[in-house]
């Protein structure tokens, strides 16, 4: 039985993009264009965030400035109208980024910046790019993946999913089993810690990366296998493991550096997840990885990963529970 509006609900929360099914759009009428549908290349783009700057100490989340060092700017949305906003020079655009979605309740991971029709990357300063009192940055709408268009998406108020977007062959139901002790292993004996509890749907990997998937082996002792990883899917952290993982107390951060967090405890992970409801029955959902084991920094004892290089994470599983499920298992145990 397909999974697929299953996946289309959760993905719809996760992207906060109302994402239909194709055959969904056939049945009520809806025009299709190529560019409105799903691929894996954004969900590997927007779904596993990237901790960009490495510092050893933050205060106050992101806004390091004091107020004598404020300039007002005004950011011009998407409609043309215009907010103003007090900010620091010496913040980063990704900073500003992180005050647009505090104030203004757009999703970063979808919008980029523009000043004097030049765009804004995220690791530089307002001050390098030369940003003053009373100038105008602009908002603009993001164009990621293969032929996957968000603009397209924005301006038809829906992306579809596809049959193909599942690899069903590969999927897995742990929802009512139990960890027996017994021990399994992905890569060179890396402990593969299951997702009990969860339903596994595959992800069709094969159309990002070809047919050569020794990195998905399940031997146990190849060097070719990839170690197994979890990352929650909640689009309100900066990074939806790393936020609280480094976090010690309110306001304070001690990053681990530059990558992509992940777990290899899907309960840590779970802490983490993206609520979404389907059929009237509330989930969770957190991406199943396979992490390439050259480069990986283990942190906290191993229970937090940090990939440097963002090639080297592949999501290759949506891992979904519904809420009765996880009610009952705390009742059990």
């Amino acid at each position: 039985m397909s999974q697929l509006s299953l996946v289309a609900s959760a993905m719809s929360s996760i992207l906060d993009i109302p994402v239909k099914t194709y055959d969904e759009c056939i049945a009520n009428g809806y025009t299709i264009s190529p560019e409105q549908i799903l691929d894996l290349n954004f969900i590997h783009n927007n779904s596993l965030m990237y901790v960009r700057n490495e510092v050893n100490e933050v205060e106050d989340t992101f806004l390091t400035f004091t107020t004598s060092n404020l300039i007002q700017i005004f950011v011009i949305n998407l409609s043309g109208d215009s907010q103003a906003i007090f900010v620091d020079p010496h913040n980063t655009v990704l900073e500003l980024k992180y005050i647009i979605q505090d104030k203004l309740e757009y999703d970063i991971k979808l919008i980029r910046l523009e000043f004097a029709n030049r765009r804004l990357e995220d690791h530089r300063t307002l001050r390098s790019y030369n940003i003053q009192q009373g100038d105008n940055v602009h908002i603009s709408l993001r164009l990621l993946g293969g032929n996957f268009n968000i603009d397209t998406c924005a301006i038809k108020n829906y992306c579809i999913i596809t049959e193909d977007f599942l690899d069903p062959e590969y999927d897995y139901d742990f929802t009512n089993l139990k960890d027996s002790g017994k021990k399994h292993y992905r890569g060179k004996r890396v402990l593969y810690r299951r997702p009990y509890g969860w339903m596994r749907i595959a992800l069709n990997v094969s159309k990002k990366y070809g047919h050569d998937d020794k990195w998905l082996g399940c031997v146990g002792d190849s060097p070719y296998e990839w170690p197994v990883s979890y990352h929650g899917t909640k689009q309100e952290c900066f990074n939806p493991i790393a936020d609280e993982g480094y976090r010690l107390d309110k306001g304070k951060y001690f990053a681990y550096g530059k990558g992509i967090y992940s777990t290899p405890i899907i309960e840590i992970a779970e802490g983490y997840a993206k609520e979404f409801e389907h059929n009237g029955i509330s989930y969770k959902a957190v991406f199943q990885n396979r992490v390439n084991p050259v480069g990986i920094k283990k942190h906290k004892g191993g229970d937090y990963w940090v990939t440097p290089n963002e090639k080297d994470i592949r999501p290759y599983g949506l891992c979904v529970k519904n809420n009765i499920q996880t009610i009952v298992l705390q009742d059990r145990y």
